[in-house]
């Protein structure tokens, strides 16, 4: 399906938008050492598009799940969280730009959650040179497992209170939630860090807005969690 997409599209409409990103990337990677000789033009382009679309929509699905959990068994933060985006929107149709609202404890339920339930378990990385870090030799070649959840619920960075479901941790952003910023990473670090994480973010503040202005909810008393 996707082949056939780009079979049919025309390029001169399409100059700069993510998928001719692609297509152009696909047509010199054979200058590109990094990438395997074993991989197609097509492999590249579809497991490019697959990771997008798919792993894309599976994490912000899975994460608003959580999302609304927490709210569920937090019913004073639910209450908190519908009262602000009642006195943001009225009853005028939601926007991007109502949501731009800085420290909003919607923001802050979403980052808290992210931090308890990472849609993503790990980050991996390969050296691609001999490093010497700390008294540990990391061989070229090596691939390096940065477990995220591990990271998340650090008592050392983040405090005693770390395994409870506090979101005004972040009423100052990251920075003041946890002593190494840098720890908290639901959509990865550093070059390779997610590329659709504002986007996401955007998604599930669209989606607890809508939810959370319409209903009130709570968790099955057949929930185990």
């Amino acid at each position: 399906m996707i082949l056939e997409i780009v079979k049919n599209r025309g390029a001169d409409n399409h100059k700069n938008d993510l998928l001719q990103l692609i297509l152009d990337a696909a047509e010199s990677y054979g200058d590109d050492s990094n990438i395997p000789t074993d991989i197609s033009l097509n492999k590249f382009v579809i497991d490019n598009c697959k990771n997008i679309y798919f792993a894309g929509h599976e994490t912000t699905a899975i994460s608003a799940s959580w999302c609304l959990m927490t709210l569920a068994v937090y019913p004073e933060w639910q209450a908190r969280v519908r009262q602000e985006v009642l006195d943001i929107c009225g009853d005028n149709v939601l926007t991007a730009d109502m949501l731009r609202v800085r420290h909003m404890k919607l923001t802050m339920v979403i980052q808290e959650t992210l931090r308890l339930y990472p849609p993503v378990a790990y980050v991996v990385r390969e050296a691609l040179q001999d490093i010497h870090l700390r008294g540990i030799t990391i061989p070229k070649g090596i691939n390096i497992q940065v477990p995220i959840p591990i990271m998340h619920q650090h008592e050392d960075l983040w405090g005693s209170d770390v395994h409870q479901f506090k979101p005004d941790r972040f009423a100052n952003g990251v920075s003041g939630a946890c002593k190494i910023p840098q720890a908290y990473m639901p959509f990865g670090v550093g070059p390779r860090i997610c590329a659709g994480q504002h986007f996401a973010m955007e998604e599930l503040k669209v989606i607890l807005a809508l939810v959370v202005s319409k209903f009130s909810f709570s968790l099955s008393s057949a929930y185990q969690h």
